[in-house]
């Protein structure tokens, strides 16, 4: 029986290596930068890229605290290369909202950046706008690893730079205005000195106005109290209310320097970002 089982044994046997190994061949390059936060659908990127890229995420994403997603896709299932990098960052990272998809899209031939949550505040449109003219170099010369690792770099120092100051969220959709405010250290320091100067200012000249003396004074109700009930009647008659809509303009009363235009994607979120076509 061992010597007859023997020839359909190991055929079989081989054969299930083959598969395995055409498996890990074919797919063990994208579980591995799947994992790594790199995810080359398009099969853009060299295997020293997709390293040189999953090292800066994952030293971004530890300085930030933000999910950072760096993709390539060469079928954009209908979609827009903005719905299509919002969806992305949605579906992958469902319970944290801040963060970056930097896309390269070979279906529309245009790169994008997709933020989210607090990278809003931090990418401003004038910011994304200079880390696409960066990356725009890598991706017009087909450097496709250069141009992701500039712009996960770019993210790197909006983030050191912090929230510039008069920064603002604009919903292009409802024209809604959200305007970032911030108390520094020494801002509050400072408030809390002058709150306490002028408490005790009020309180001392209370004091010497009125010569209150700090002695033991009691007040007996019994005594010195009155109360008086006395009945009115109010009668309703009618009421009138006008509405006037006021206009206002957000170029006006802002700086568009400051400013990150937001969209809301199909899962509902708010996203920022912007893209550029090669």
């Amino acid at each position: 029986m061992k010597t007859k089982g023997y020839p359909w044994r190991m055929p079989r046997f081989f054969c299930g290596v083959l598969l395995l190994a055409l498996l890990f061949c074919g797919q063990g390059h994208t579980v591995w930068a799947m994992q790594e936060g790199v995810y080359d659908d398009a099969g853009l990127l060299k295997e020293h890229e997709i390293a040189s890229l999953a090292d800066v995420i994952s030293s971004v994403e530890e300085e930030t605290g933000w999910h950072i997603f760096a993709v390539t896709t060469d079928d954009a299932e209908g979609k827009t290369a903005e719905a299509y990098a919002d969806d992305f960052f949605d579906s992958h990272s469902p319970e944290q909202e801040d963060g970056v998809a930097v896309l390269i899209d070979m279906d529309h031939r245009e790169i994008w950046m997709s933020t989210c949550g607090e990278a809003i505040r931090y990418l401003t449109d004038e910011r994304i706008d200079r880390i696409l003219d960066d990356a725009y170099a890598d991706i017009s010369g087909g450097e496709y690893g250069a141009c992701l690792y500039t712009m996960v770099e770019g993210v790197r120092r909006a983030y050191a730079d912090g929230i510039p100051g008069g920064q603002y969220n604009y919903d292009r959709d409802t024209g809604e205005v959200s305007v970032y405010r911030r108390i520094t250290i020494m801002e509050a320091l400072v408030a809390a000195a002058v709150a306490a100067a002028a408490g005790l200012i009020v309180f001392f000249s209370i004091v010497g106005k009125y010569r209150i003396k700090f002695n033991p004074y009691r007040y007996n109700p019994r005594e010195s109290g009155r109360m008086t009930l006395r009945v009115k009647d109010d009668q309703f008659i009618n009421s009138h209310t006008s509405h006037r809509r006021i206009q206002t303009s957000s170029s006006t009363s802002h700086s568009s320097s400051g400013r990150s235009t937001t969209h809301r994607s199909s899962s509902g979120r708010s996203h920022g970002g912007g893209g550029r076509r090669f």
